[in-house]
């Protein structure tokens, strides 16, 4: 069982829905703010209006620990703000989460500490833009530099939609980045930092795209699944010295203090890794998956990590899948306010619902985001968590106002023998 300590989890979508989970289920006492109608069936809940509000109800409810969920609050000095009252906050400062909310600030922090990433170009002008793009070869990618809700990424064959891409990204952000494409398997790998320590979490594979097959627009995320099979003890050894050890001296040599959740973003590009991008957090659809898994409870991993004793996450055996039940239209234009019929009832066994854009409204669930709820199992195998999860969501009665993916975890397929 977790260190008795009172949590507060910052946030209220599926990834803080699944951290509450996790730590109420390893024996934490665990509050949210504001949370959710979902995460209110789970732990109490309460709003706040700004900082100094929160700061009040976290010292009123004698709040130990905050986690910090969204990268929104990280962005706006939450870290800053409750350390200055002495609050124990387990999320990185606003200049540290520069990581993620300026990505040319990232990408110039890798160059700078030699941290593998991809080839770049950082431009601030229209005018530049049609030279310098057409310079890489397709297909392009354009980033936002600034926070765009995990949709700031374009990536396409037209160089031509590639610079109209990167025209609308500088009408609301000082800068964009151009990348090279990097052809290979993508990973999300996750360490807890404090300062000079770390702990590796765990990894997932992401999947972007709306579509199966990867098609269709950049989404938040359809979909995750973890262990990665590609991820050998050789591999994450590979990824510990060239890329996290570089981080934690890049971050010290640069005077940053860095507490927190940190998400690295990599392509495995023929055994080799690169860095695409940084998230200050946890991921979502990501951390369903992680604490689906998670075995060591995550309290004490944030406090021995703190008492300069890091240990690597234990967890459970097996594969977690979690599969993103999104409103028809997602992402452009979701379908709001139909009535989610059925979702209340308990799932099957073995099937943990986690809610992100929902609203309880006395009777039933009702459509209230873009994605909705994550369906998600953890099994001894790939396949069977995929033929407990895929019946289910076909099951449901509203499915003509909904979409999914057909697909997630089917890549890991070629490398099925490298599962442990």
């Amino acid at each position: 069982m977790a260190t008795s300590k009172k949590v507060l989890v910052l946030g209220g979508g599926g990834r803080e829905h699944a951290l509450c989970w996790h730590l109420k289920q390893s024996g934490s006492e665990v509050f949210a703010a504001p949370g959710s109608a979902a995460i209110a069936n789970l732990v109490p809940c309460f709003s706040f209006k700004n900082f100094d509000d929160l700061i009040s109800q976290i010292q009123k409810n004698k709040i130990e620990e905050v986690i910090v969920g969204p990268e929104k609050y990280l962005a706006e000095g939450v870290a800053d703000a409750l350390t200055q009252k002495n609050i124990s906050v387990f999320g990185p400062t606003q200049k540290a989460a520069e990581l993620e909310s300026d990505k040319s600030f990232a990408k110039e922090f890798c160059i700078r500490h030699k941290i593998p990433t991809a080839g770049s170009k950082i431009l601030t002008s229209k005018d530049d833009l049609k030279i310098e793009i057409r310079k890489f070869k397709p297909p392009y990618v354009v980033k936002a530099s600034g926070l765009a809700a995990g949709k700031g990424v374009w990536i396409g064959e037209s160089h031509v939609d590639a610079i109209a891409f990167a025209e609308e990204v500088l009408k609301t952000h000082s800068s964009v980045v151009v990348e090279e494409f990097l052809d290979g398997e993508e990973i999300s790998y996750f360490i807890l930092v404090d300062g000079e320590h770390f702990s590796y979490l765990g990894s997932a594979q992401d999947h972007k795209r709306l579509l199966e097959n990867d098609m269709g627009p950049n989404t938040g995320g359809m979909g995750a699944y973890s262990p990665i099979p590609i991820l050998k003890d050789s591999l994450r050894a590979k990824i510990e010295k060239e890329i996290v050890l570089p981080i934690l001296e890049g971050l010290k040599k640069d005077n940053i203090h860095y507490r927190g959740f940190l998400f690295i973003g990599l392509m495995v590009v023929n055994d080799h890794p690169y860095v695409l991008e940084f998230n200050c957090r946890m991921g979502d659809p990501e951390t369903q998956s992680l604490m689906m898994r998670l075995e060591s409870p995550l309290i004490d991993l944030i406090e021995n990590l703190h008492n300069g004793k890091p240990e690597k996450a234990k967890t459970k055996n097996g594969v977690a899948l979690n599969v993103v039940v999104a409103a028809r239209g997602y992402p452009d234009q979701p379908l709001q306010d139909f009535n989610l019929f059925d979702l209340e009832k308990i799932p099957p066994a073995g099937i943990e619902i986690f809610h992100s854009g929902t609203q309880w409204n006395g009777k039933n669930w009702v459509a209230k985001g873009g994605r909705l709820f994550s369906v998600c199992a953890l099994r001894p195998s790939l396949f069977e968590c995929q033929s407990l999860i895929y019946p289910y969501i076909e099951s449901l009665p509203f499915l003509k106002d909904v979409t999914y993916r057909k697909d997630i975890g089917v890549k890991a397929y070629k490398h099925l023998r490298a599962f442990p």
